[in-house]
């Protein structure tokens, strides 16, 4: 007579690979996801720069905040968009500004911005042969431009009396001729960044900048 073999009772391991898979598919998902919002921050954070604005000559406190004025005033013409982390836009790429010298700042106002030092850009804005010099001090380390400060009677060309207006309106004041120079600086930095939508390569910057010294409406 043989001996009868008991049964054991069987255990299913139910779809043991597809849970692993399932696991390792939500972490891919999780990775990706992350790099996704890695690169969009790259992306904002390379979508801005910083320019200083350096004034030099006499009255540099007052001039400086005159000329931060009307540089913002051009900033603010395009590309606004809601919840602004920056001092506007220049070319539709967010602008941070940085006005110089630091110990002559003490007036400038309505800046929200955080700029990066070193900066991205140097404006210089006055008379020669300082703003020549000043320019030269920085051109080692950065893009330098410079702004020559409009003649005597500048608010009397053609077209003057729309920024005029536009400045008033905004700040309540009549535009000196350092607010002037800040703007049309604005003004020609926007037409050399747009078709870069930034502020490199270097000379095709400074390219752009320089097809603007004259003939630029206001």
């Amino acid at each position: 007579m043989s001996a009868r073999i008991p049964r054991l009772p069987v255990i299913l391991l139910w779809r043991p690979f597809p849970v692993r898979v399932t696991v390792l598919g939500r972490i891919g998902k999780s990775v990706l996801v992350a790099a996704v919002w890695i690169g969009l921050a790259g992306f904002a954070w390379a979508h801005s720069f910083t320019v200083s604005l350096l004034v030099v000559g006499e009255n540099v406190e007052e001039n400086l905040a005159e000329a931060v004025r009307g540089f913002l005033l051009a900033a603010d013409e395009r590309d606004g968009h809601a919840n602004e982390t920056s001092d506007g836009h220049l070319g539709g790429v967010d602008v941070q500004i940085l006005p110089l010298p630091r110990d002559a700042a003490g007036l400038v106002e309505g800046l929200f911005g955080t700029p990066d030092e070193p900066t991205d850009v140097v404006i210089v804005l006055g008379p020669e042969p300082l703003a020549s010099d000043a320019a030269r001090a920085y051109r080692s380390a950065t893009t330098v431009l410079q702004q020559a400060v409009p003649p005597d009677g500048w608010d009397s060309d053609d077209g003057t009396d729309s920024f005029v207006s536009r400045y008033r309106v905004a700040y309540g004041a009549t535009p000196g001729v350092m607010a002037a120079t800040g703007y049309h600086a604005a003004r020609r930095l926007d037409v050399a960044i747009r078709p870069l939508d930034g502020v490199v390569p270097q000379d095709a910057l400074e390219d752009g900048w320089r097809s603007t010294a004259s003939g630029l409406p206001w």
